[in-house]
C-alpha cells in the first residue's frame, strides 16, 4: 500500500511538470513569432527607404524634363505601389499588434495558470509530505501490527500446545469414563437384582403394628374425630403412619384388627373401625369399662383402616398404653 501511494504521486508530479514545461514552450513560440514579425516590418521599411533613396538619386542623375516626368511618372506609381505595401504592412502590422496583445492577454492567462499550477504543485508537495508522513506511520503500524502477529502466533503456537494437552488427558478422561460407564452398569445391574430380591422378600412380609398414646390421662372427643395412636411399638411393613392414624395395608389378604378403648367414669365411648372412610364395626365402654373388639377384615392393597370417634359429644378417651390400635397380617 505505501509503494501504490508513492507511485500515484510520482505520476501526478510528472504530469504537473509537463503541463507546465508546454505552457513555457507555447509562450517561447509565440515571443519568437513576434520577433520575426518585426524584423520584417523592419527589413521592408529600410528596403522602402533604400528604394525612396534610389530613385532621389535617379531623378537628380535625370536632366531632362522628359525623363523626369516619366521618372516622376513611375516614382508615383512605385510610391503607390510602396504605398499600397505600406498600407498592406499597416494592416499586418495592425493584425500583430491584436495577435501580440492577444499573446500578451494569452500571457497573462498562462502566468496566472502558472501561478495557479504552483500553488496546486505547492498543495501537492504538501500532500505529498502528508502522504509520505503517513505512509512512515503506518508504515510503524504495519511493524507494531507484525509484532502483534508474531505474539498472537507464539499465543496460538501455545494454545495449540495445550489444546493437545487438554486432548490426551480427554482421551485419558474418556478411557475412564468408559471404565466408570462399565462399573456403573454393573452396579446398576446389581441394584436392578437387589431390588428384586427386595420386592420378591417383602411378598414374604407379614405386615403387623402396634400404636397407643403418647399422652397420658384422659383426650376430649370431638363429634366424628379420628383418633391418632401417635406411639408405635411396631410397624411391619411400613404400613402405619403415626402422624394421621392410617394403616395403610402394604400386602393384600385378611388381618386381625384389634382396638380397645377406655372410657372415662360417668360417660360413655363410642369408637368406630373404619375402612376406606366407611363403618366396619362398633366399639363401646361406659364408666371406666373398656370398649375393644378383635375382628378379622379381609382388605386389598392400598386400602385404609382408622378409628374413628362417633358422632356425639362430650366423651373422652383414656391416654398413653390404656388404649390402642393394632392390625396384624394372617393369611393372603
Amino acid at each position: 500500500m505505501p509503494n501504490v501511494l508513492i507511485f500515484i504521486n510520482a505520476i501526478v508530479v510528472a504530469l504537473m511538470a509537463m503541463y507546465v514545461y508546454n505552457n513555457e514552450r507555447r509562450l517561447e513560440e509565440i515571443s519568437a513569432k513576434h520577433d520575426r514579425t518585426e524584423a520584417q516590418m523592419t527589413l521592408g521599411i529600410s528596403k522602402n527607404e533604400k528604394r525612396i533613396g534610389e530613385i532621389s538619386a535617379e531623378q537628380n542623375k535625370d536632366q531632362s524634363e522628359a525623363q523626369m516626368t516619366l521618372g516622376i511618372s513611375k516614382n508615383e506609381k512605385r510610391i503607390g505601389e510602396i504605398s499600397a505595401e505600406q498600407n498592406k504592412d499597416q494592416s499586418v502590422v495592425a493584425q500583430m499588434t491584436l495577435d501580440i496583445s492577444k499573446n500578451e492577454k494569452r500571457i497573462g492567462e498562462i502566468s496566472a495558470e502558472q501561478k495557479k499550477d504552483q500553488s496546486v504543485v505547492a498543495q501537492m508537495g504538501l500532500d505529498i509530505s502528508k502522504n509520505v508522513k503517513r505512509i512512515g506511520e503506518i508504515s510503524a503500524e504495519q511493524k507494531k501490527d507484525q509484532s502483534v502477529v508474531a505474539q498472537m502466533g507464539l499465543r496460538i503456537s501455545k494454545n495449540e500446545k495445550e489444546i493437545g494437552e487438554i486432548s490426551a488427558e480427554q482421551k485419558k478422561d474418556q478411557s475412564v469414563v468408559a471404565q466408570m460407564a462399565v462399573r456403573i452398569s454393573d452396579i446398576e445391574k446389581r441394584i436392578a437384582e437387589i431390588l428384586a430380591k427386595l420386592k420378591n422378600d417383602q411378598s414374604e412380609i407379614k405386615p403387623a403394628f402396634t400404636a397407643h398414646f403418647k399422652k397420658g390421662g384422659y383426650i376430649s372427643l370431638g363429634s366424628g374425630q379420628k383418633l391418632i395412636f401417635d406411639s408405635v411399638q411396631f410397624n411391619f411393613g411400613g404400613g402405619y403412619n403415626p402422624g394421621t392414624g392410617y394403616f395403610t395395608v402394604p400386602r393384600a389378604g385378611i388381618y386381625l384388627v384389634s382396638c380397645k378403648v377406655r372410657s372415662n367414669g360417668g360417660n360413655h365411648l363410642h369408637v368406630w373401625l373404619m375402612k376406606n372412610h366407611k363403618r366396619v364395626t362398633l366399639g363401646y365402654g361406659g364408666n371406666y369399662n373398656e370398649g375393644s373388639f378383635s375382628i378379622p377384615v379381609q382388605v386389598a392393597k392400598g386400602d385404609q383402616l382408622d378409628i374413628t370417634h362417633h358422632e356425639v359429644r362430650g366423651e373422652s378417651v383414656e391416654g398413653d398404653i390404656m388404649s390402642y390400635f393394632s392390625a396384624v397380617f394372617i393369611s393372603d
